[in-house]
């Protein structure tokens, strides 16, 4: 059903999803670039029949127009025009679901294949297919996902093929049967970046850069119990990611997985806890930085694990413990290092006669009993460093490097056991 009005809004409240006049539920109404209601519509296709408007009655199509939708539950819809927003309004509470007529999406909630597009403040439930798809022609970008709440998808959450500079922001993801946000053929030099929001319970992957994504930054996400990785990058086209502030908990497998050919990837100032495998796992791969993370015991199977893999131009500093900080200094090889937690003190107290611990107690050992396999720790203070076995003794090879300690382990050091390494002085 249609019905046409003529009220205004400002550029400035269709811009925030919200006008002067709330939409009433059941409703969804287009609006021009002046803010002018041009049509309105009912029904469970209502957002699609709204769409498929602007389509046929828009001209040119690079005037932007806005869709925005009042409270109820909707059919999926799909967006093959640009420059088009469609919007919850203000303070609207609305689902996407499976009740639609027609079934526009192949069973997603919304499906988006051209640019200069945005969605935000829906709520897609148990779609049997991904939840919010997107793909691009790689001459394509400027999509913005804002606000999204995307429960027990039959496939992917949110998934991202092609195109650039999309623009994911403060989504809520929970229970996708595989991954939480799955992105391929991110192709061009525009930054794609993933700001805030959090992935519960991911069947597969909370995020997974799974084929030749470039430039994407991951800001202030969390990542919760994924049943394989937090976060997994091992495809040789994949480049130039940074994850900073990410919170990655309780993953299946490692809780971040950096492989596979990867170049230049950086995870600062992170959390990574409670995985069954890894914490963070670094296979083959150039240019990785890792730096500001807690490495604490509290991973399984080793906080970082360096596989016996090809790498090259990687740094490993500002490493925390729980009692000090530490780096590791060249590319580890074939070894795993954790954090002594702090209920596991009583392991690592005492010391050589007359000394004081002067950084952080470190467990080193061997993944894979390999030829070349070395780590070597460097502690921002102390005169030498100590190994724990039985009593501390000393490392022969720690020595002085600008005005820090280090000491390099090689094969006669590292067995597959975990040894515990400090500085003293």
């Amino acid at each position: 059903m249609i019905r046409r009005v003529g009220i205004t809004v400002s550029a400035a409240l269709i811009a925030s999803a919200s006008g002067a006049v709330a939409v009433a539920p059941g409703t969804a109404e287009v609006r021009d670039e002046a803010g002018a209601v041009v049509a309105a519509f009912t029904g469970l296709d209502a957002v699609q029949d709204a769409v498929s408007s602007v389509v046929t009655g828009r001209a040119p199509e690079a005037r932007p127009w806005t869709i925005l939708v009042g409270t109820g539950t909707y059919g999926d819809f799909a967006v093959a025009t640009p420059n088009l927003a469609v919007a919850a309004d203000a303070g609207a509470a609305v689902v996407i679901s499976g009740v639609g007529i027609r079934d526009d999406t192949g069973g997603g909630c919304v499906a988006i294949t051209r640019g200069n597009v945005g969605v935000a403040g829906l709520t897609c439930s148990a779609p049997s297919r991904t939840g919010v798809s997107v793909t691009l022609r790689n001459s394509e970008g400027g999509v913005s996902l804002g606000s999204l709440t995307i429960d027990r998808a039959g496939e992917h959450g949110i998934a991202v093929t092609g195109g650039r500079g999309v623009v994911i922001t403060a989504p809520t993801i929970t229970d996708p049967a595989r991954d939480g946000i799955h992105l391929a053929l991110l192709t061009a030099r525009t930054a794609s970046p993933i700001t805030g929001g959090a992935i519960t319970r991911a069947g597969r992957d909370g995020l997974r850069l799974a084929d030749d994504v470039r430039g994407v930054s991951v800001t202030g996400l969390s990542i919760i119990r994924a049943a394989r990785y937090g976060i997994a990058s091992e495809d040789a086209g994949n480049s130039d990611a940074s994850f900073s502030g990410v919170t990655v908990t309780g993953s299946g497998r490692d809780g971040v997985l950096l492989g596979g050919g990867t170049l230049r990837a950086t995870v600062v100032s992170s959390t990574i806890t409670g995985s069954t495998g890894a914490g963070v796992r670094l296979g083959e791969a150039s240019g990785l930085r890792i730096t500001g993370i807690p490495v604490d015991g509290s991973n399984a199977g080793g906080d970082l694990v360096f596989d016996a893999a090809v790498r090259t131009g990687g740094a490993y500093d500002g490493l925390r413990a729980p009692d000090g900080m530490f780096a590791l200094v060249g590319e580890p090889a074939a070894v795993r290092v954790s954090g002594v937690p702090i209920a596991r003190a009583a392991v690592v107290a005492g010391g050589p006669a007359g000394l004081a611990r002067r950084g952080p107690a470190v467990m080193v050992g061997a993944t894979a009993r390999v030829a070349g396999r070395r780590v070597v720790l460097r502690f921002p203070a102390g005169a030498s460093v100590y190994r724990r076995s039985g009593g501390w003794t000393p490392v022969a090879a720690s020595r002085r490097v600008r005005g820090a300690v280090q000491a390099a382990l090689g094969t006669s050091l590292l067995g597959t056991a975990r040894s515990v390494y400090a500085s003293f002085g």
